[in-house]
C-alpha cells in the first residue's frame, strides 16, 4: 500500500486464537490508508502462521518475526521501524484494546505527537469490573511514573498508543527497549526532552477471551527496574 497514513503494530506472543477476530475487526472499523503489522515473538502456538494465512492476498496486512532481542518492547520497535505510515499505533493482540476506540485515538493523533489510550480519563473505563488489586497496581504505577520521571499521563501502562513518526524517530536512538513497557520509555524521552505534545484519549479496556494475561511478578519487576533506570538517566541530564 503506497498511500499509507496509519501503521497499526501488534506485538504477539501466543495469541493465535485472537488473530482472526482482531484482524477482521480492524478491517471493518472504517479506517482508510492503513497497514497492519503483526510482530510475533516466536509463538509456539502458531500465531505468526495464522496471521500469514489470514493476510494472503491482503498486502496491507503482514506478519513478521521478532528475530532480535526477545520481548514486547523490541517487537514494537521492530514493527515501528518497518512501518510505512506517518502515524504509528501500538495495540495488544489479546482483544482487550477495543478496535472501536482506534479511530478516535488516531484522529486525536492528528493534533498531537503522542496519544495514550487511557482508562482513567473522560470516556475511559473497563468493560468488566477489575480486581481491586490490579487497579491498585495500575494506579501505583502511574503515581510512581509521575513522582520519579515527571510523566504526568494517568495511564502509562495501558499499552495502547499512537505516536507520530517524526516523534518516534527523534528519540529512537535513545531507546533501550526491553520487557513490556516501551510506552513508558517513549513518554519519558518525549517529556524530558520536550520533544512532543502528549495527550490522553479515553478507551474501554475489554475482557480477555483467549490466552493468558501477561501480567506477572516478573513483568512488575521489569516495570520497577525501568522506572529506576530512567530515573538515573534523568538525573544525569544537564
Amino acid at each position: 500500500m503506497n498511500d499509507c497514513r496509519y501503521s497499526i503494530v501488534i506485538p504477539t506472543l501466543n495469541e493465535r486464537d485472537n488473530m482472526e477476530p482482531l484482524l477482521s475487526r480492524l478491517e471493518s472499523c472504517g479506517l482508510k490508508n492503513y497497514e497492519i503489522i503483526v510482530v510475533d515473538e516466536h509463538s509456539p502456538d502458531g500465531t505468526l502462521e495464522a496471521v500469514q494465512a489470514y493476510a494472503e492476498g491482503k498486502p496491507y496486512i503482514r506478519g513478521m518475526l521478532n528475530d532480535g532481542p526477545r520481548g514486547l518492547s523490541p517487537s514494537i520497535v521492530k514493527g515501528f521501524s518497518a512501518a510505512k505510515g506517518e502515524i504509528l499505533c501500538c495495540m495488544d493482540g489479546d482483544l482487550q484494546h477495543d478496535v472501536k476506540d482506534l479511530t478516535g485515538l488516531l484522529r486525536t493523533a492528528e493534533e498531537y505527537d503522542m496519544v495514550v489510550g487511557s482508562r482513567y480519563v473522560a470516556g475511559g473505563g473497563f468493560a468488566e469490573r477489575w480486581n481491586p488489586v490490579r487497579i491498585l497496581i495500575s494506579r501505583t504505577a502511574a503515581g510512581m511514573a509521575w513522582l520519579l520521571l515527571g510523566v504526568t499521563v494517568r495511564d502509562p501502562m495501558s499499552g495502547f498508543f499512537a505516536i507520530r513518526r517524526t516523534a518516534f524517530e527523534a528519540v529512537r536512538d535513545k531507546l533501550s527497549p526491553r520487557g513490556f513497557k516501551i510506552m513508558l520509555e517513549l513518554l519519558f524521552l518525549l517529556t524530558c526532552e520536550q520533544a512532543g505534545r502528549i495527550t490522553e484519549y479515553g478507551i474501554t479496556f475489554g475482557r480477555r477471551i483467549h490466552g493468558e494475561s501477561k501480567l506477572s511478578i516478573r513483568v512488575m519487576g521489569q516495570y520497577l527496574q525501568m522506572l529506576f533506570e530512567l530515573r538515573r538517566r534523568r538525573r544525569r541530564q544537564p
